[in-house]
């Protein structure tokens, strides 16, 4: 009887554990998640910098002359998904696959449970010189949250979209704090000297932010790219400045902007520091890169590390109530030269930032600051 009872039980202690595992749920993510790394170092004599991976773009910055009509990107996804794209009206496995890439490209990432689906557009670009940024080219992003913003090569008609530019506002969205794309940090404006501008204020990161040490978010834009995966827990790495986009000596960084202080500036522990006055940031830096592994610097050393060449700051920007001219000159650091060779082998980088506290990057501020920008221009030698 009780050699009985212990088979018994043992079954049902089996049946129980493969239930248990047949009833996991399958993963319902469908992202692309990286680049192939394998796939990365192959092409890396055609391709300048990192991938700029966003929600549901991916782009490519390749070296001018790189035949775009037969290439086979391969991708890294979420667990258990697969990816597809249409060939002559054919649904068909896509990873690694030969495309025209003469103009971008959609391909569609299928969930594990089979339930989800999600189009991201994959491009390769040819470099584009940067010297005019009139911030009128922009969309929200694929979930409809937020404003995300790039820049057009009218020299590549079939593929002219540029994913230069980069927001926090991907970190904001964490703390359900914004209703609407214009309760962002960093929303676009109708108000621009020309057309639409960029505004960009500084707002309150709610209780989600209070639990974290980082009660307010500052309204940012720079050139770069922004890590929302590591956002929470490393802030300062999560902001990526400067793309390879030197194709000369940089002079000065011109533009226009308005200003507003907020009235209570906040230290990261929210606690208010009546002697404070909050202020914006506008700035440039220059900094070496090795071509073939490109290491972008972060918040945690854009302006102080030893691979800065050129800096390009705006002093005293005070509050301009009315649209204001800047001209900022780059200067050399201490012991750096520019070097044409280096130049030429897409050995720099370079970033423009801007931002609605000039200590957001600590969490230090006045909720209410804004900064309206407008119609940059980089001046090259």
């Amino acid at each position: 009887m009780t050699k009985t009872l212990l088979l018994l039980n043992l079954a049902l202690a089996g049946c129980l554990l493969t239930s248990c595992i047949q009833d996991e749920p399958l993963n319902a993510e469908c992202d692309i998640t990286a680049v192939n790394a394998q796939w990365l170092e192959q092409h890396r004599d055609m391709l300048i910098g990192n991938p700029i991976l966003g929600n549901a773009h991916l782009s490519f910055s390749i070296q001018k002359g790189t035949d775009r009509t037969r290439l086979d990107p391969s991708f890294t996804l979420t667990e258990g998904a697969r990816i597809t794209c249409l060939l002559d009206g054919n649904e068909v496995e896509a990873n690694g696959i030969t495309r025209n890439f003469s103009s971008p490209q959609t391909y569609t990432v299928h969930s594990q449970d089979g339930h989800w689906h999600k189009d991201y557009t994959v491009a390769f670009n040819y470099p584009h010189a940067i010297d005019s940024l009139h911030f009128e080219d922009f969309n929200l992003e694929s979930t409809g949250r937020y404003q995300v913003w790039y820049e057009k090569d009218p020299g590549d008609a079939l593929n002219p979209r540029r994913d230069y530019w980069a927001s926090g506002n991907a970190g904001f969205a964490f703390t359900g704090m914004a209703k609407s794309p214009t309760e962002y940090p960093t929303a676009s404006s109708p108000d621009g000297l020309k057309g639409t501008c960029v505004k960009l204020v500084t707002r309150s990161t709610g209780s989600f932010g209070s639990m974290i040490n980082k009660p307010i978010a500052a309204g940012n834009i720079f050139i770069g790219t922004f890590n929302a995966e590591i956002a929470v827990r490393q802030p300062l790495q999560a902001t990526e400045f400067g793309l390879q986009l030197v194709s000369g000596k940089p002079v000065a960084v011109e533009g226009h902007y308005k200003y507003t202080a907020g009235e209570v500036f906040t230290d990261k522990d929210n606690k208010v520091c009546p002697e404070l006055h909050d202020t914006a940031a506008i700035y440039a830096v220059v900094y070496e890169v090795d071509p073939d592994h490109f290491e972008p610097l972060d918040g945690s050393n854009v302006k102080t590390s030893p691979r800065v060449v050129m800096l390009a700051e705006l002093d005293n920007p005070g509050e301009p109530t009315e649209w204001t001219h800047f001209s900022m000159p780059f200067r050399l650091m201490p012991g750096k030269t520019f070097s044409e060779e280096r130049m030429l082998r897409d050995g720099y980088a370079i970033t423009v930032v801007a931002s609605s506290s000039k200590e957001g990057d600590f969490f230090a501020g006045a909720v209410g600051s804004t900064l309206y920008i407008d119609e940059f221009f980089i001046v090259w030698e």
